[in-house]
């Protein structure tokens, strides 16, 4: 823990300063400026540009104080610290402690940013919310985000993301929610994380970390949670559409666009989303909504009126020409799920799957490109396309489960990929793009919108 004092009694009481910046190009005057470092930079190089900007302070490594101690002038101050990321999320944390805040903090493998959205949307039928943006769910998204807190601020929904185990549990910390989503458990980042083990364990850092009058919300359903929840006899509320829960979805359906409804109690609710699995992403919002005090029939018009955040499950007409860009991110599960999607739609023309490398699996890595190649043909997916080296592992796999070889194409490159998909997509077809937020195949979808327009 690091003592925290006001450092500029001029800004107003909730504010930190006048404002935190990590970088030096957007810094404005009179910010305080943390001078971060990460693999591929240091914020210390970027200090005399602070200053020069005119910021009210910088906060340093200790061990730079004699490379940078000729750059005080004026009135900015310098702060030494330990570590300048700890630092950021404890003054992050001093400054939240302000606010009485309904704070609702979501992890998970899969859905975190979904589920996330849509508590924030229930959420916004009551009060004034804050959520963090897009994927700033880590120790220094988190803190930039409760820096975005104003005294007009009543709600806080954030999304937790971890590449070891103890960060979770510090973010738990910072944010000090009244409830924790743990959405599903399953192989990602094993390259840090190494195990499904060590996944769960760092997930579950989040309710170890509630506070005693807080509540978890558990997906019952998931296998991990589930086991987790009987051996060490975790109390919390549940959600599922299989096992018993305190929040059971019913009467799944869906429409001629592939729009998922279901009932909960006595009410049923169309989302505007595809897929199966969004149901239990609905479901954590509908229990984290209700014990937050919202009225069920609010809940389900916020779940109805929701829309699907860029990339994720995104259903995009281009012409006569179907999309589910789902481009975001990928992973084993979440590429499952996307198949078994894809495999429920109807479509007037062929059914047509571009995946891309899912990133930092680890040593498993072939293994799992290898069982999705497995679930194609079963997904009835007329023709297969891969991006990079190691989708080459699902194309492979596609043709040893029986997946007409010709109907299987590999390229090492996107827009190789593109310009196949420009020249032989038809109108009536379904595409379905997926693949690891680095493979950027939402340049492929944009690619062919331009081609269309």
């Amino acid at each position: 823990m690091i003592k925290v004092e006001v450092l500029n009694p001029s800004c107003d009481e909730h504010t930190p300063s006048c404002g935190i910046s990590i970088d030096s190009r957007t810094i404005q005057k009179e910010n305080i400026f943390f001078a971060l470092k990460g693999e591929n930079f240091d914020g210390h190089d970027f200090v005399k540009d602070a200053l020069d900007k005119e910021a009210a302070g910088v906060v340093i490594e200790k061990d730079k104080v004699e490379k940078l101690k000729h750059l005080a002038k004026g009135d900015a101050f310098f702060v030494a610290v330990e570590n300048t990321r700890f630092a950021l999320g404890q003054v992050a944390r001093w400054y939240a402690r302000k606010f009485d805040l309904k704070t609702v903090a979501i992890t998970g493998t899969n859905g975190k940013t979904t589920t996330k959205d849509m508590v924030a949307g229930v959420l916004a039928e009551k009060y004034s919310v804050l959520k963090s943006p897009r994927s700033y769910n880590n120790l220094v998204g988190i803190p930039l985000t409760l820096f975005q807190l104003t005294p007009k601020t009543e709600a806080l929904v954030v999304e937790l993301g971890t590449t070891d185990l103890g960060q979770i549990g510090l973010l738990t910390e910072l944010t000090s929610p009244d409830v924790g989503i743990i959405t599903n458990i399953g192989p990602a980042h094993l390259e840090s994380m190494k195990t499904i083990e060590r996944i769960a364990r760092a997930k579950f850092e989040l309710v170890e970390g509630l506070k005693k009058d807080s509540i978890a919300i558990l997906n019952i359903d998931d296998p991990i949670i589930s086991e987790k929840m009987k051996k060490e006899k975790i109390k919390a509320l549940t959600f599922g559409m299989k096992n018993k829960a305190d929040y059971f979805a019913r009467k799944i359906s869906f429409s001629d666009k592939g729009w998922v409804s279901f009932s909960i109690d006595d009410l049923s609710i169309k989302l505007r989303l595809l897929g199966e699995h969004n149901v239990y992403n609905a479901l954590a919002a509908f229990a984290a909504g209700e014990r937050l005090g919202l009225e069920k029939s609010v809940i389900k018009r916020a779940l109805e009126n929701y829309h699907p955040s860029e990339f994720r499950m995104e259903l995009v007409e281009i012409g006569g020409i179907r999309v589910i860009n789902d481009s975001y991110n990928a992973n084993p599960v979440s590429v499952k799920k996307a198949l078994e999607t894809l495999k429920g739609m109807r479509c007037q023309g062929r059914k047509i799957v571009l995946l891309g490398d899912m990133l930092e699996l680890g040593e498993k890595s072939e293994h799992f490109h290898e069982e999705i190649g497995k679930l194609v043909p079963q997904a009835d997916v007329d023709f297969l396309l891969t991006v990079g080296r190691l989708s080459e592992a699902v194309a492979r796999s596609a043709k040893d489960s029986n997946m007409n070889s010709t109907r299987v194409l590999s390229f090492s490159e996107k827009e190789d990929a593109s310009a196949y998909l420009k020249k032989n997509l038809l109108d009536g077809d379904l595409l379905l793009v997926k693949g690891s937020r680095r493979m950027e195949l939402d340049k492929v979808v944009e690619a062919l919108k331009n081609k269309k327009s």
